[in-house]
């Protein structure tokens, strides 16, 4: 970095230094020192304002990562709570043995255990016979 940043003030300096010229040898020393000055200033500077630049671009990557990381832990857990409410509705159907509650029944059987599943079969033959 210090390579890049004394080539910057070699650049300046004589961008700066080709402009002025039809300066006595005296006044021409005074000048170039306070060029070569002020260009490691504006070197200093450029980098400082460079390197600040990186770290908020980092910072706002960072920010923006945690965002989705909470986003996906809401969706997960909204996730979670509509399987145990279906769950829920599935034994509340089992206990009341309604039919309106028998498609949340076959909803849940999907994503739900085997135990579940069991007690399905077992109330499809008991409606048959109640008919």
């Amino acid at each position: 970095m210090k390579s890049d940043k004394k080539q910057l003030v070699d650049e300046i300096s004589a961008l700066i230094l080709s402009n002025l010229k039809g300066l006595n040898e005296k006044s021409a020393k005074k000048l170039v020192k306070t060029v070569d000055k002020a260009s490691e200033e504006i070197a200093k500077k450029y980098a400082k304002l460079q390197k600040d630049e990186e770290e908020a671009k980092e910072k706002a990557e960072k920010k923006a990562a945690e965002k989705i990381k909470e986003q996906s832990k809401k969706v997960a857990k909204s996730k979670a709570k509509e399987a145990e409410k279906a769950a829920f509705d599935a034994k509340i159907a089992l206990v009341t043995g309604s039919e309106a509650a028998n498609a949340p029944i076959e909803k849940s059987k999907k994503s739900s255990s085997k135990k579940s599943s069991a007690p399905v079969e077992e109330e499809a033959p008991s409606s048959e016979s109640a008919e």
